[in-house]
């Protein structure tokens, strides 16, 4: 309860029972610091465009796909597993579960993604790759500073994939001024010091 009155005050409205309430120890919002949110940034944009996401055929699971990680949606588990995963999981989200364990024959790391589908597409998008970011970013258990991480690299990537999406900005650069363009150019953005 005083989380919510916590993070009523911060935001200065009500938020949703299943909205990423993250805060420290003595109820102080978490923040990440901006030196951070810009790597994150610079990450998300560095893994799309390494795979070229401005294709037309572009499909975000596939990627995800073909780096060995198996992406299942929730109603493809009884509820008795789908709980023993969230027990495993390196998300304290609700909506998603990202679960790292040897495989039962091989022992070798197995890695998954398991998402809500009863959520709108952009909903699904962000969920998948919310729990994607906790692999990408390297987290090994759950904390409030990978679940802040982990939304904003969600953010970061959808943000991105919108835009290309209905404007074709990525495209449009890449092709106007190539592929290292658009990643140098955003780097710099990110990196320009404010002029006073």
């Amino acid at each position: 309860m005083e989380e919510t009155e916590n993070m009523k005050h911060f935001t200065g409205r009500e938020l949703p029972d299943n909205a990423l309430k993250a805060s420290m120890a003595d109820g102080t919002p978490y923040v990440l610091p901006p030196w951070r949110v810009n790597d994150i940034i610079l990450l998300a944009i560095e893994t799309l465009s390494d795979v070229d996401y401005y294709r037309d055929d572009f499909d975000y699971k596939k990627m995800i796909r073909e780096q060995g990680i198996k992406i299942k949606k929730f109603s493809a588990f009884s509820p008795d597993n789908l709980e023993k995963f969230r027990k495993i999981s390196l998300s304290r989200w609700e909506e998603g579960i990202c679960a790292l364990f040897p495989h039962p024959v091989t022992g070798e790391q197995c890695r998954m993604i398991a998402y809500n589908e009863n959520r709108n597409s952009i909903e699904c998008m962000q969920i998948v790759f919310h729990e994607y970011a906790h692999i990408k970013l390297h987290h090994t258990q759950q904390s409030i500073n990978g679940e802040v991480e982990a939304t904003c690299f969600a953010l970061a990537m959808t943000i991105f994939l919108l835009l290309e999406q209905l404007f074709h900005v990525g495209r449009t650069v890449v092709n106007a001024a190539g592929k290292p363009f658009l990643v140098q150019t955003i780097r710099n953005a990110i990196k320009q010091k404010e002029v006073v």
